[in-house]
């Protein structure tokens, strides 16, 4: 079986510094890896180049054995490949499902006019919070929703995709602690589905419980990559 996702040799220079330098990785289907490494280690450059907002320097992409190139965040969401940023930028006076579906309105025709269906992207937007157990109404504006709530809808917006690799970003940073339980649900739904999941964080305690294989990253450069079960918070 081909690894969901294959990077090969990805190479990211910057003046005066390689922010990636020959790093190869593979991702398996319904398998969690998380990438580890302190602040300036390369992680967020890689994530970027396999999101399609930054174009490597060297080295090849491969989806489901076939060459991946893409350039930019919409040709990696069509390729299958979702992200859920750090950074949220929800738009508060919109609905939450017009931020699920934001960019990708559902139409329908009046004659020669194509309009947005509303209908259909709120029932829409209503099976994917279900989905993922969220007890949102779609109607109502985001901004009445938490900073952590609104975290969780952007993780609805990503699995509404259907990807089959979604990228975590330090998921957890604004969660409770019964939201980050609620957010390893959906991640082992989505495994279980053979979903690819790659998950950034620092908080060791998350990345050895939600792991199967962990990689750790240093001045651009790959380390190792263990079984989670092998590792230690020390090691």
């Amino acid at each position: 079986m081909h690894p969901r996702l294959s990077l090969k040799n990805i190479t990211k220079r910057y003046p005066g510094i390689v922010a990636n330098d020959g790093i190869n990785m593979d991702i398996a289907p319904g398998e969690v890896l998380a990438v580890l490494g302190e602040n300036g280690a390369g992680k967020s450059t890689l994530m970027k180049i396999i999101y399609g907002s930054v174009r490597p320097d060297e080295g090849s992409l491969e989806f489901d054995g076939r060459p991946l190139d893409v350039s930019s965040p919409a040709e990696a969401r069509a390729s299958g490949i979702a992200m859920v940023h750090q950074e949220l930028q929800p738009i508060p006076e919109r609905s939450i499902g017009e931020n699920i579906y934001v960019g990708r309105y559902p139409t329908k025709k009046y004659g020669p006019v194509t309009v947005i269906d509303h209908d259909k992207m709120y029932e829409d937007a209503a099976k994917v919070l279900k989905e993922v157990h969220l007890n949102y109404d779609p109607h109502a504006k985001l901004g009445t929703l938490s900073v952590s709530q609104m975290q969780l809808v952007e993780i609805a917006k990503a699995v509404s995709y259907n990807s089959k690799i979604i990228v975590f970003d330090e998921p957890t940073s604004s969660l409770t602690e019964e939201e980050v339980e609620h957010l390893f649900k959906i991640i082992n739904m989505l495994r279980d589905r053979g979903c690819g999941i790659i998950y950034i964080s620092h908080k060791m305690a998350e990345i050895l419980r939600i792991a199967d294989e962990v990689t750790v990253m240093r001045d651009g450069t790959w380390i190792a990559t263990e079984p989670a079960q092998n590792l230690t918070t020390e090691k």
